[in-house]
Order: C-alpha cells, then structure tokens, then sequence
C-alpha cells in the first residue's frame, strides 16, 4: 500500500443521479485526483455497519448529493477490514468515517458519524467553494502543485534581533551551539506537525533544532518534542534527497516537504511535481533501485 501525499489519471464523473460512483481502488482513485482536477472524498465503512449503509442509503443515494459528489469529488470507497494500515496511518477510530482531502492527502475536512443530506450537502460545497482546484490561484500555490495550494497554519516567521541558540540534535546526543546562518531546512515547515497533522504546517525559528547538519523550525513546544522523541520517525529517507534525481542521475538534491509521498510507511520527499509523479507511478522501482544500489559495494 502507497500512502501518497501527492497523486496523479483521470477518474470519470458520470454516472446516475441517484448513487455515487464509488471506486473500491483506493490507489486508482487517489491517482487519478489530480490529472482530473479535483478532491478527493473518501468515504470509510465496514460490511459489518449498520450506520454506513444507512448513510449510503438516505445520504449518499439522494439525487443532490450523488450528483455534487460525483461532478466534484474523485469519490473512493474505503473499507477499513481490507485497509487496516491505511486506517489506522489517516487515525480512523470509527466508521462511518468521512475525509475530503487533497490529491497530496492533506486532510481539507474530516466527519464521523451519519450524516443527513441536509448537513452533508452544505458542508462539502463549503470545502469545494474553498478549496476547490479551479477555485484557487497559482499565485496562491503553497504545497507545490498550483493546481491544489491547502494554506498554511501559519507563515514562516523572519528571523530578527540578536542571534540565538538553537538546540542541535545530533544521533544519541542533545546540546547547544551558537546559531546556524543558513535558513531552515524544508523551507521552514515543521517536519513532524506535516506527518502528525497532513497539513504544511510553518515552523519559528525560536523552536528550532539541527539534525544531521540541517537546522529544523517546528511549530510548537509539542512537536518539538516529539521529533527529538523519535527523530528516525519523522525524518525523510536519503536525508531529504530526492529519491527520483538520485535513482535516475545519481545525482542528490534536496526534495522538499510539499512534494511528499509515504511509501512502505516511510516519508519520501520529491524535488518538484514532475518527479513527485514519476515516483508515485511506480514507487517501489525507485525504492528498490536505491536500495540495490547502496548494496553495492
């Protein structure tokens, strides 16, 4: 199972008024996301659910929402006994479960529970109106796709006044050093708040770390803490390098956070949209393609 921040194949839309068409590929479904400029609804169940077939039967099967459903959203039915992992990663603790989220998987809206067409059908033309691709400007861009920019929780503050001292975490070891001059690493974001939250998430420089040479802004107190709790959990494979420029050139270049993909649970960033696509087409070629090669002697 590929976990993907970011996807790319066109679903089609059409279909009778009077049901949504769900796909059961969760993977074909995600990738067609963003080739067809839209979100993504995904819709978590379970065969043993009452309330699930209950939502199916008197929300999702009213003209107004299948019709908005399927016009606006790649829509992708997940069942959570088959996706056990991919549940348990997005934090689905019941079912009937709802995300609406961007072809990066940044969650955009998360509901649990039924809902009536009433207080469905507002809701979801709310996050389209919102966050909507052909809604939203280029120039508006943050996660690196212009065609799907979520917004910041917070944008990345300048560094001003007097130098100041940041906390270096290097492997097995804690300790002060003198401020580093160059700017953070991953373009400010707080690494462990976009894997813990999905969204790209701005750090300060008054939370800051340096780990293996790069300097690291977080967002609060709290992640802070818990990337020094368990740095490897957090930190991107290749140390940030763009698997798909080093697999194919053998060259490394810094990938950045909002070109992001988890793949085997672990955190791959790519070094722009182009690669991102390439990677999450056939991940498991570059992966393995990078592990052959540093088995080489």
């Amino acid at each position: 199972m590929v976990v993907a921040l970011t996807l790319g194949s066109a679903w089609p839309a059409t279909g009778m008024a009077d049901h949504v068409n769900w796909s059961p590929d969760v993977e074909s479904a995600l990738r067609s996301a963003n080739d067809s400029n839209r979100l993504v609804l995904m819709k978590f169940t379970a065969e043993w659910c009452g309330p699930c077939k209950k939502f199916e039967r008197e929300t999702f099967s009213r003209p107004a929402v299948a019709e908005f459903v399927n016009q606006s959203f790649v829509p992708v039915l997940v069942d959570i006994d088959k996706h056990k992992e991919l549940a348990a990663h997005l934090k689905i603790t019941g079912v009937p479960a709802l995300l609406i989220v961007s072809p990066e998987m940044i969650i955009l809206s998360r509901t649990t529970g039924f809902q009536t067409e009433q207080k469905l059908l507002p809701k979801l033309q709310k996050i389209v109106a919102t966050h909507s691709p052909a809604n939203l400007s280029p120039s508006s861009n943050v996660s690196g796709n212009a065609k799907f920019p979520p917004t910041p929780t917070r944008a990345v503050s300048q560094q001003v006044g007097t130098p100041r001292t940041v906390t270096t975490a290097a492997v097995g070891s804690v300790s002060s050093s003198p401020a580093v001059p160059d700017g953070p690493a991953f373009g400010g974001l707080c690494l462990s708040a976009v894997q813990e939250t999905r969204r790209l998430v701005s750090g300060m420089p008054e939370l800051a770390l340096q780990y293996r040479g790069k300097l690291l802004y977080f967002s609060s107190a709290e992640q802070m803490q818990n990337f020094r709790a368990n740095p490897e959990k957090y930190w991107p494979q290749r140390d940030g390098a763009c698997p798909v420029t080093l697999s194919e050139t053998g060259q490394t270049v810094a990938g950045q956070l909002k070109y992001a993909a988890l793949f085997r649970g672990k955190l791959w960033v790519l070094s722009s949209e182009q690669s991102m696509k390439k990677f999450v087409a056939q991940p498991a070629r570059y992966v393995d393609s990078l592990t052959i090669r540093s088995a080489k002697p």
